[in-house]
């Protein structure tokens, strides 16, 4: 093996250590975002919360701050050492989780996962343009694909961990645990899920350097560019939202499904949530692995459009599943059309983050990507939830939430699927462009001209 060859699997060997570290953390975070889910019924009971009250919480709550505190700390992932943001971060977001467990009221609750979207908020930006310097452009998608999988499968994780801690807990009024003494178990659940986040703080803090830059940043550009706003750029922007309307469907879905199973089919709290963490772990973890895939297939045989195509398909196929689960006769029913929907939906949302990687200069994707979940998180993450509970009081309310979840992806799936196709001629002109060489990450590209002229 010569010296090139033995630096280049080292190096590969690196990436991929940042990469699961990275991923674990996610899954962390996403166990920590969602987790809420599986405690709507006790926390209605102990803090007097509405189903209008929880969906805020699922929903605009967190998405206001993560999305606007999420440009700076983006921009800051640009200029600044990518690696001590992550844990001081980290910190915030699992101090945050922690404490939710000693929450009184709606409004203490809130105030604390305002914390952990603030926290959480520079998470992914930082993490993928980490991973973006770690790996040469053809294998970005694919590191860039197994980082937000692993994220999937904390969002799944959560009502999986969750599921089997409140089975195990059974029907216990309180628990007694060490230094905190009587809790209740929803307490419990928070306490051992935003633990974690300190332990791969510490882990990131001593294992993971921080990687050369493939671009450097402009000197004295510190304030935010809003290259993303511009041209070329502004139509990746778009993409990301396009993407977020489609996945209004998938975060109401996933958000009130063990609720719904427990009051349309009366299962146990804890089975609901096993159930349905596994059939979103099975299939929409999946759909994050295939989706990313075929994209990068299709682009290596020359359609600079495939990214748009696996969304825009994907949209197609999977509104009508959701729907077909909303109005199934039976909870198994519900399981099979709600995984199968996952397949499909799920992994359309790795498609502009893929394009960020493809056609974004390194000194800007901080900031990008924290635009891109500034427009996933106002769309899909604020409306989700609360678009799910609106829409079944149309029919009648909370106990309507199957009409509901129906009613919202008969609207966003062929709306989101019709936008991106829209998009379609200046998202290939920009990727296109990457991929002769010829656009802004091109050769004769300077850094500087490309700030200088969107700033």
């Amino acid at each position: 093996m010569t010296a090139t060859t033995s630096d280049s699997a080292r190096k590969t060997a690196r990436g991929w250590y940042a990469v699961a570290v990275l991923g674990s953390l996610y899954i962390v975070a996403f166990v920590d975002r969602l987790i809420l889910g599986l405690l709507v019924e006790p926390l209605r009971t102990d803090l007097h919360i509405t189903d209008t009250q929880i969906s805020l919480l699922m929903g605009v709550a967190f998405a206001v701050f993560y999305s606007f505190v999420g440009l700076p700390l983006g921009r800051v992932a640009d200029i600044g050492n990518r690696k001590w943001l992550l844990v001081g971060t980290a910190l915030i977001w699992g101090s945050c989780t922690f404490g939710s467990g000693l929450a009184t009221s709606f409004w203490v609750l809130c105030l604390l996962r305002i914390g952990v979207a603030i926290g959480e908020a520079a998470l992914t930006p930082t993490s993928l343009s980490l991973i973006s310097d770690l790996f040469p452009p053809e294998r970005r998608a694919r590191a860039t694909s197994v980082f937000m999988s692993l994220g999937a499968l904390g969002a799944t994780g959560s009502y999986i961990l969750g599921g089997l801690v409140v089975n195990a807990i059974g029907n216990v009024d309180h628990l007694v645990l060490p230094l905190m003494g009587s809790v209740k178990p929803w307490q419990a659940v928070f306490f051992l899920v935003g633990a974690p986040a300190f332990l791969f703080a510490a882990i990131i803090a001593l294992t993971i350097k921080e990687p050369v830059r493939e671009t450097a940043p402009v000197p004295n550009a510190r304030g935010l560019t809003f290259a993303w706003l511009s041209r070329p750029y502004v139509a990746a922007f778009l993409f990301f939202i396009a993407t977020a309307i489609g996945q209004v469907m998938i975060y109401g879905l996933s958000g009130w499904a063990p609720t719904y199973l427990v009051r349309q089919f009366h299962w146990a709290t804890g089975d609901a949530g096993i159930r349905i963490g596994l059939a979103s772990m099975t299939m929409g973890v999946s759909g994050m692995l295939v989706a990313p895939r075929v994209a990068e297939v299709w682009r290596a045989r020359g359609r600079a459009d495939a990214p748009i195509l696996v969304l825009a398909g994907g949209l197609l196929l999977g509104f009508p599943l959701v729907i077909a689960a909303s109005l199934a006769p039976s909870g198994v029913a519900f399981l099979a059309f709600y995984a199968a929907a996952m397949f499909c939906i799920m992994g359309t949302g790795m498609m502009p983050f893929i394009c960020v990687q493809w056609g974004i200069p390194s000194h800007l994707k901080g900031e990008f990507l924290a635009a891109g979940l500034l427009a996933n998180s106002m769309v899909g993450i604020a409306l989700g939830p609360t678009a799910t509970v609106l829409a079944a009081k149309v029919f009648g309310g909370g106990a309507h939430l199957g009409q509901g979840l129906a009613l919202v992806a008969a609207i966003c799936g062929p709306l989101a699927a019709g936008f991106t196709l829209l998009l379609r001629r200046p998202m290939v002109r920009l990727l296109g462009a990457q991929v002769r060489g010829d656009g802004p990450q091109g050769a004769g590209a300077p850094a500087l001209s490309v700030v200088g002229e969107l700033v």
